[in-house]
Parts: structure tokens; C-alpha cells; sequence
């Protein structure tokens, strides 16, 4: 089915402010050298059979810059969820004392903080793949939508445009937000 053009230019956006979104949360998630809750609250672990992030069935504190705890609220998923977190590979080495489990935050040298800067453009050339899908699929239905004759030629010149307004200020924020984030993890 076909769409016209406001239908097909919110979704578009919609899609694109999602991708973003979701970098950002992702970025919130990788150290900077200080301990956070974030860089380990949304690692799935198998609850029961269910992927769960490890917010729903623990409490995370951070007693000081260098040290994150996990307190599951079921001991028995202990070391699932101390698992979890070694398996996740953001370089935490969980230890447990039987009721909590203890990540030390290693001490951040050039040479890690060039590893996590890597890491960070890698997420977000995912991103920007994720706008180039919502892109082509945007013009996919403008096509479509032209064809149809739902949209005329202009119409339809004018939405490729719009799109593409679109495509360009969402890969912005996507630079802006791994910009931000390697001077964050690159400040010594």
C-alpha cells in the first residue's frame, strides 16, 4: 500500500530518531574510566529462560569512581549474571564474595582509551547504516507512492529532498554524539 508524503516523511523521521536514540544509549553505556551503573544495567542475562537486563533482577551501585556492585535480588543468579557481564566484553572482570558481585574498573592507559574510541566509531557506523536503511526505505514508498500517482512529480522531488534533509541532520547527530563521547573517553 501506498503512502503520501507526511505519512512517509514521519516515518522516516521516526525511524532515524530511534537509531539515534539508541546510540546514545548505547555511548552511555561504554566507560570513560568512571564507574556507572549504565555501563552494565541493560546486559541481558538468562533469567529462567528469559533474556533480562541485569537492572530488572539486581541493584547496581557504584560505592566509588572505580567499582561498580551487583546485588541480584535472587542469589541463585549469581553467577549467571556475573557471566553475563564477563561475556559482554566491556573489559569488567566480575568477582563475587557469594551475595554481591564486584567490578573493579580498570584503570584507563592511551592504549584502552584508543581501544574505546574504535569501539565507539564501530556503534556508530552501525548507526549510520540503520539511517541508510530508514532512507531507502523512505524512498522505497515515495517510489511506490508515485507510481500510484499519490504523489506527483514535484511532490515526489520534494519528499527525495526532505529525506534526504533528514538522512543529513540525523548523520550529524550521530558525529556530534561520537565527537562528544571520544573527547569524554580521551580526557585523561
Amino acid at each position: 500500500m501506498s503512502k503520501d508524503y507526511d505519512t512517509i516523511s514521519m516515518e522516516c523521521e521516526e525511524a532515524m530518531d530511534k537509531v539515534v536514540a539508541h546510540l546514545k544509549q548505547e555511548f552511555v553505556g561504554i566507560s570513560a574510566g568512571k564507574a556507572s551503573p549504565a555501563m552494565i544495567e541493560n546486559i541481558k542475562f538468562d533469567y529462567y529462560g528469559t533474556p533480562s537486563p541485569i537492572k530488572a533482577a539486581a541493584q547496581i551501585n557504584t560505592p566509588d569512581a572505580s567499582t561498580l556492585t551487583v546485588k541480584p535480588f535472587d542469589i541463585s543468579q549469581l553467577k549467571t549474571i556475573a557471566k553475563a557481564i564477563r561475556d559482554a566484553n566491556i573489559g569488567l572482570n566480575p568477582s563475587d564474595d557469594g551475595k554481591v558481585i564486584i567490578c573493579r574498573i580498570p584503570p584507563m592507559t592511551t592504549e584502552n582509551r584508543q581501544k574505546i574510541v574504535k569501539q565507539l566509531k564501530d556503534i556508530a557506523e552501525k548507526a549510520k547504516v540503520g539511517i541508510r536503511n530508514a532512507r531507502h526505505d523512505a524512498i522505497k514508498h515515495a517510489d511506490a507512492s508515485l507510481k500510484e500517482s499519490i504523489l506527483t512529480e514535484d511532490t515526489h522531488r520534494g519528499l527525495k529532498e526532505e529525506i534526504q534533509k533528514l538522512t543529513d541532520s540525523h548523520n550529524k547527530q550521530i558525529d556530534e554524539a561520537l565527537q562528544k563521547k571520544s573527547d569524554d573517553v580521551m580526557k585523561v
